[in-house]
């Protein structure tokens, strides 16, 4: 593997199998590169927003519960993903975010960590976008002010 001097490398998680291949490639160009990682989760919260009858417009018509359980569920996925890089001497800090994945993973956190480096599953976990290149990927690819790895499923999953 080659080394490129990167300092700070982002990998964006949603659980899908595609992302725990890209943080498995993530740990070892950090590792290699002696790179901080950053596990990042982004909770799309355009998913929470709807119309309820009473016309309200937001997260009043989702139970806030459901909020937070969807959150604990990320920051468990981040926790066990930065436990593996850190159990290979991988400097880690692993956080959940909410907002839209495409312009946090693409610019917001580039710009906030530094980064040189994102690594992202080429699809996620939503049907329509494992079509073709996901949305977040193809965003992501196109937007990103440095250089972005795409992980593929396995190939005997695309048979």
């Amino acid at each position: 593997m080659l080394a490129f001097n990167y300092q700070n490398i982002l990998v964006g998680v949603d659980g899908s199998k595609t992302a725990g291949k890209a943080v498995s490639k993530a740990i070892q160009v950090a590792k290699h590169n002696g790179a901080k990682l950053y596990v990042v989760a982004v909770i799309n919260d355009r998913e929470f927003i709807g119309v309820s009858k009473s016309a309200s417009i937001g997260f009043g018509n989702v139970d806030p519960s459901t909020i937070e359980a969807i959150k604990t569920r990320f920051e468990n996925l981040v926790a066990s993903y930065a436990k593996q890089a850190k159990d290979v001497g991988v400097n880690t800090e692993a956080f959940v975010t909410f907002g839209d994945p495409k312009t946090i993973l693409a610019t917001k956190l580039v710009a906030e960590k530094q980064i040189d480096a994102i690594v992202i599953g080429a699809t996620g976990v939503n049907f329509f976008t494992r079509l073709t290149l996901g949305s977040t990927a193809a965003f992501v690819i196109a937007h990103a002010p440095c250089d972005v790895f795409v992980v593929h499923r396995d190939r005997k999953a695309r048979k």
